[in-house]
């Protein structure tokens, strides 16, 4: 918002400069900065009559002038073609300085000597173009033109936040420092002179859209005489960037930069049967706007037509066909107040935006509308000589009253961390034009303003105390606050798991929590993973799921990583899936990783190994020792992520907590890979219950070990992980260890069978065992596998 410091005394006395209001504003409503104006530096020129023009002997388009600037005449030779004898213009002296910096000096133009020169607006820095030089009017030869023309005025821009709509006016503005200043706000005078027929007899309103608009009223001005604004009115509207165009026009601009209420004016005679009907416009239905553009409409535009046709786009820009001109006589007034929504939805349609959208879109104050019109038509008819026709056609409603609100002044202190009193919580209530009123209990009844819409509870009554006071009055202070939460220990464990993987090597990856209906399609399905959650709002529309598996999201990375030349991978994430889960949703923990690349690091005597399935499992094994988890086992696995013939699960105690294995190349195509990929995805919570709580220590062997070896012949299909269980559970009390050290199959065995080998270690921890008691154990495990499994001794 332009705020200009001249216009704003119209209504308030203050006696600070730009800065220093600039400063206060900021302090208590918005952000605000001296603007630097385009006539800034202008100075010397005075009003000029001239008192001859005669063509230039030497130049068709140059006139020679003798001008009276009131301490004596000058010539001056003039290119402007509406220079005549008898105007008052402004003339620009020798030593004088014009916009931009320029000095004027005196010069010879085509052999006559011009003794300055006389000025157009655009060199004033008044308008960005002139075509002329400027007219005055009621001013003699001489005169300071500095405040007629408003070359001593000072601008401030306001950054008016989207909650103050009031401020969007010059009169909201002059409210507010009113309220800093202790200065007394005035409203503008109103001279309402009503003759001749109602406006009731002379036009009528039907409102077919309430809800895009709540209230219209219609006002009618006759015998109006069209010509230009008097210098008071163009001077205003320039200081804040807008052109003057003629007083009808510029009045509605006026009243709309005075109230933020923008109203507009329709040619009374050009307006069918004299009726406005605001309704919804019919899809495809075309009209001509103000700026000779044909728009197509939709029903999302409300529109205001006359008996016939669309004359108006409600509250975005009037139309052509109705539209003031030179020929005008009588006026229709309209001010209304349209939905916000409706307005914005409607400009950002046909990709319009004005003056009255920006101020329509942010709500204005239905129950001043009836002052609003009353100005536009007081000017109107001490501007154009019209005659304004008694009352006005109000259709609609104006929202019934505004609200009341109870404040404890008690609560003034306790948000604001000061002590406030309650004299001092009435005084800047009134100030900013509160009713305010004995509530009773220590507290106030506040009745609030209709210009003030964003006020509606308590706390806002409290922040308008503080803004009487001033931001900048705060002192800070950091607020104290205990927080009893028990510790997560969850999140303890979690940690732990983390930091084992990164001391295996493994680097931590982050990845989203959505995914795609193909990318879990291509790892088996729903059928696998489980029911997916889908959102009703997806960020990203082309992964509106929550993911089931991590899986998709570490083989982008995989392949991302690829795309730049990275081939050596270990990552790793700690994250959680969902799915359905009944009529509910169900969310956990999972440890999910990917291994690819050389087995082993680079080394200039070696040639690199491809990662397999050994690796990776030797990974798993070692997570599990790091973690203090009993040996993990080997299960089957028959999803379709893993290869069939290097695949497994994972469990503990019997308990499966997830799988591991090489990719099928059915995935790795479907990803883009041509290098061998280790995956595994682990139920972290069931893992992190396997963790003991507490820490064993054993004394150190004192007595030696001793090892027997055994080879079993059993079913190819069989897994060492189900041998290594049977032994642990016949619980012989001298084993304290058990591993596989080979795995043969060949010609030497029957079709279908495998060859396992174990080394058993025994072990007492009270005597150094003979090779009998050894040999006993040994037998009882042998005879127990050969006799309860399908297993047969090499």
């Amino acid at each position: 918002m332009t705020v200009s410091l001249n216009w704003l005394k119209r209504y308030v006395d203050f006696d600070m400069d730009a800065t220093e209001l600039a400063l206060r504003l900021t302090d208590s409503l918005t952000e605000a900065e001296v603007a630097d104006a385009p006539w800034k530096g202008v100075e010397g020129v005075v009003a000029a009559r001239v008192v001859t023009a005669d063509p230039h002997p030497e130049a068709d388009k140059l006139s020679v002038c003798v001008v009276d600037w009131g301490g004596g005449s000058s010539t001056v030779v003039c290119g402007a073609p509406n220079v005549h004898a008898g105007m008052t213009s402004v003339l620009a002296p020798p030593g004088s300085v014009i916009a931009g910096g320029h000095r004027i000096e005196e010069q010879t133009i085509r052999g006559r000597r011009s003794h300055g020169m006389l000025v157009s607006a655009q060199e004033l820095g008044l308008e960005e173009s002139s075509e002329g030089i400027i007219e005055l009017d009621g001013i003699e030869p001489g005169g300071d033109v500095r405040s007629l023309l408003g070359l001593d005025d000072e601008i401030i821009d306001l950054d008016v936040q989207p909650n103050r709509p009031d401020c969007l006016g010059m009169i909201g503005i002059a409210r507010e420092v009113a309220a800093l200043t202790g200065s007394e706000f005035r409203f503008p005078r109103i001279d309402l002179n009503e003759a001749g027929a109602t406006a009731a007899e002379m036009a009528s309103v039907e409102i077919e859209d309430p809800h895009g608009c709540p209230r219209y009223i219609a006002r009618v001005i006759s015998d109006v005489t069209i010509g230009p604004s008097p210098a008071w009115l163009a001077t205003a509207l320039r200081s804040v960037g807008v052109r003057s165009i003629s007083n009808i026009v510029d009045i509605t601009n006026f009243v709309m930069l005075e109230f933020g209420h923008p109203i507009h004016a329709f040619d009374y005679d050009r307006v069918a049967d004299h009726r406005i009907v605001v309704r919804r416009a019919m899809a495809g239905e075309v009209m001509v706007t103000l700026d000779d553009v044909e728009r197509t409409l939709a029903p999302e535009h409300l529109l205001i037509c006359d008996g016939s046709n669309p004359v108006a786009l409600a509250g975005v820009m009037g139309g052509a066909d109705s539209e003031v001109s030179d020929a005008t006589r009588n006026i229709l007034l309209e001010c209304a107040w349209f939905d916000p929504l409706v307005v914005r939805r409607g400009a950002w349609k046909l990709g319009v935006r004005t003056e009255a959208s920006h101020r329509f879109e942010h709500g204005v104050d239905p129950h001043a509308m009836e002052m609003i019109a009353a100005r536009a038509c007081s000017l109107m008819a001490e501007l154009a000589g019209g005659t304004v026709a008694p009352g006005l056609v109000d259709a609609g409603t104006d929202g019934g009253a505004t609200p009341s609100i109870t404040l404890d002044v008690r609560s003034v202190t306790s948000m604001l961390g000061e002590d406030v009193g309650r004299d001092e919580t009435v005084a800047a209530l009134t100030s900013f034009g509160f009713g305010v009123a004995d509530g009773g209990d220590g507290k106030l009844t506040v009745d609030v303003p209709s210009h003030r819409a964003d006020v509606t509870v308590q706390a806002d009554l409290i922040e308008e105390v503080l803004r009487s006071r001033g931001y900048e009055g705060v002192q800070p202070e950091v607020p104290f606050h205990s927080i009893d939460a028990p510790p997560d220990s969850d999140q303890a464990t979690r940690n732990h798991v983390l930091d084992a993987m990164v001391r295996l090597g493994f680097y931590e990856v982050l990845t989203t929590s959505f995914m795609s209906e193909g990318s879990i399609s291509q790892i088996g399905g729903s059928e696998v993973w489980g029911e997916p959650i889908e959102l009703l709002n997806p960020v990203n529309k082309e992964m509106p799921l929550m993911r089931t598996a991590m899986m998709p999201s570490l083989l982008d990375v995989v392949r991302s990583n690829r795309n730049v030349g990275e081939r050596d991978l270990r990552i790793f994430e700690l994250g959680k899936v969902f799915r359905k889960d009944g009529d509910g949703l169900g969310e956990r923990w999972v440890l999910a990783g990917a291994m690819t690349g050389a087995a082993v690091r680079h080394s200039w005597d070696e040639t690199p190994r491809p990662v397999d399935f050994f690796d990776g499992k030797g990974v798993l094994w070692a997570l599990a020792e790091a973690l203090d988890i009993d040996t993990p086992e080997e299960a089957c696995y028959d999803g379709q992520l893993l290869d069939a013939g290097a695949g497994a699960g994972f469990s503990v105690r019997g308990e499966g907590l997830g799988f591991f294995g090489m990719l099928s190349k059915k995935v790795l195509a479907a990803w883009e890979l041509s290098d061998p990929v280790f995956v595994f995805e682990i139920d972290l919570e069931g893992l992190c219950g396997c963790i003991p709580t507490a820490v064993e220590f054993e004394e150190l062997p004192r007595y030696p070990k001793a090892r027997r070896d055994v080879a079993l012949v059993v079913d190819e299909r069989s897994a060492a992980g189900d041998v290594l269980a049977a032994v642990k559970a016949l619980g012989e009390p001298l084993l304290v260890d058990v591993q596989v050290f080979d795995i043969y199959v060949g010609k030497q065995l029957p079709p279908g069978k495998k060859s396992l080998g174990f080394g058993l270690t025994y072990m007492s921890r009270e005597r150094t065992l003979t090779d009998r008691e050894v040999d006993d154990a040994h037998s009882r495990i042998v005879s127990h596998l050969t006799k309860e499994s399908d297993a047969a001794l090499r």
